[in-house]
């Protein structure tokens, strides 16, 4: 199956179908390089949220670019950037404060898509049912600005299938005519005072989701999710796509579920028979431990290669591999990495194509009772 560079979104915004996270870069000089390796290597999606506490940083990077022309003819225009609701943010005023917040932060005008990041509200438990009042909440809000024009797009995270279908099914009789399908141009640049708009719970236009991001990987595959995702034109955006790094590496225990695909060794020496061109050492981000989800992953610690086989070249080639599945499903991928090397070669997915049967093989790691999540499990959240 052929894989699209950008997918037009349902309101006729383009997205891009690779970008860049930057989930846990939180250095400057370091999100610097990040961003202008991934510019020059063809990257114009850029993805971040309030929670990982560097929206500030990336307005700087892409202010220095900009000002010093270190990407020739790239324009703000060029550039897709999303950001992401905090759970501490739900509810209508905390959200829309924090949308604003967000775009001052990343020195923009316009954020191109914003995401309710988390279906919960953060201190509260997960079975309190104000958690669904305070994501419908923010969900207005997020219309609110969208028809504003300060937001292109807008969207989930983190939703299961019946978190979605509630906001996407929900009774239209307090609303105008549905319309999904009025493109913005670039927002007007004056900041919108949240008192002028309608009333969260007043009369205005709906909006479906435009995208939904969630995990997504071949131990993870959300079929049903994915297919409701394409019934109502909304588009998916995968992250973890590497399983937080632990697919990319072949584990030294016996059966791990939480590793590498016993399958990739071949699927490997079928789409990059011929060695990685360039210098692929050191592009292992082996340090993934997170305070935000409290994860500790050495991935040294469940490195096994063959002895004729690098695991540097191992990991880069499963990447793309990982990637390039989450393509051909239709899905936005988004890799992280710091390692410029890695970064290059995480957005060369469009010279190989993978087999039907063996995306089929791929898919089929995802069973019933077995699959593996790798980030955060939204399924008690009311």
């Amino acid at each position: 199956m052929p894989a699209a560079r950008s997918y037009t979104l349902s309101n006729g915004i383009q997205m891009p179908s690779v970008g860049l996270g930057t989930y846990r870069i939180r250095d400057q000089d370091t999100l610097d390089a990040c961003i202008l390796e991934a510019l020059r290597s063809g990257y114009r999606l850029i993805d971040t949220a309030t929670v990982y506490r560097n929206e500030v940083m990336i307005g700087n990077s892409l202010k220095k670019i900009f000002e010093q022309n270190l990407v020739p003819g790239l324009t703000r225009q060029d550039l897709f950037i999303t950001s992401k609701l905090a759970p501490k943010d739900q509810g209508y005023g905390a959200c829309y404060k924090a949308v604003l917040n967000s775009i001052s932060n990343l020195q923009l005008d316009y954020i191109d898509l914003y995401l309710i990041h988390w279906p919960g509200t953060a201190k509260l438990k997960l079975p309190d049912p104000q958690n669904a009042t305070n994501r419908m909440e923010s969900w207005h809000a997020l219309e609110d600005l969208y028809h504003a024009r300060k937001l292109r797009a807008i969207g989930v995270s983190n939703y299961t299938l019946p978190h979605l279908t509630q906001l996407v099914e929900r009774p239209r009789r307090n609303h105008h005519s549905f319309d999904n399908n009025h493109a913005h141009d670039v927002p007007s640049t004056h900041t919108t005072d949240p008192s002028s708009l309608s009333h969260p719970h007043g009369a205005r236009t709906m909006v479906i989701p435009h995208v939904h991001q969630f995990e997504l990987h071949p131990r993870l595959f959300q079929r049903d999710l994915v297919e409701y995702c394409q019934a109502h034109r909304i588009q998916v955006q995968a992250y973890s796509s590497l399983g937080e790094g632990r697919l990319i590496v072949r584990s030294k225990l016996v059966d791990d579920k939480r590793a590498s695909l016993d399958i990739m060794s071949d699927l490997i020496q079928t789409y990059f028979s011929a060695p990685m061109q360039g210098n692929v050492q050191g592009v292992i981000d082996t340090d993934i431990k997170d305070e935000d989800t409290g994860m500790d992953m050495d991935l040294d610690a469940f490195l096994l290669v063959a002895e004729d086989e690098d695991p540097a070249e191992y990991a880069q080639k499963a990447a793309k591999i990982l990637l390039r599945w989450g393509l051909q499903h239709g899905a936005v991928v988004i890799p992280k990495s710091s390692q410029p090397a890695r970064i290059r070669s995480n957005i060369d997915l469009f010279s190989f194509e993978i087999e039907p049967s063996d995306m089929s093989a791929l898919d089929a790691y995802s069973i019933e009772g077995e699959r593996t999540r790798y980030c955060w499990d939204p399924t008690d959240v009311y």
